[in-house]
């Protein structure tokens, strides 16, 4: 089984008071123990020390980055056929305040075939999410 992971999910896991650690936590061990693999999207990880010094602080997200650095993830980046097919996503969408980096986790799975993202943005179909 392969995921994506969003912001959210990496902010839980981290921020110990955040209202998901606990959810978080138990996931992530829970997929450690069945191997499966994880992706991150670059964005995601920018976005998410970007959130983690402006809650929280410098210095947190900097621990963060760090203990990234040791999960079993693999980046994936940006390229200009996912950015085509997160534009289109992102033009379809009618919502207010539709995030640019959803739509690109969106292109990510769709072209690599990913079963699930962690995450718990109403976004993401439902059959998606991995909670």
């Amino acid at each position: 089984m392969k995921y994506l992971v969003d912001s959210d999910f990496l902010f839980g896991l981290v921020v110990i008071n955040d209202p998901h650690h606990r959810v978080c936590k138990k996931v992530f061990s829970s997929l450690k123990k069945d191997d499966v693999e994880l992706l991150v999207l670059n964005l995601v990880l920018q976005e998410t020390a970007t959130v983690i010094s402006k809650k929280r602080s410098q210095k947190e997200s900097l621990k963060f980055l760090g203990l990234f650095r040791k999960l079993p993830t693999q980046i994936v980046y940006l390229d200009l056929e996912i950015e085509k097919t997160s534009w289109g996503i992102f033009e379809s969408q009618t919502k207010k305040g539709t995030s640019f980096v959803d739509c690109v986790n969106l292109a990510v799975m769709e072209k690599y075939k990913l079963d699930g993202i962690l995450s718990f943005d109403e976004f993401y179909p439902k059959k998606l999410l991995i909670r």
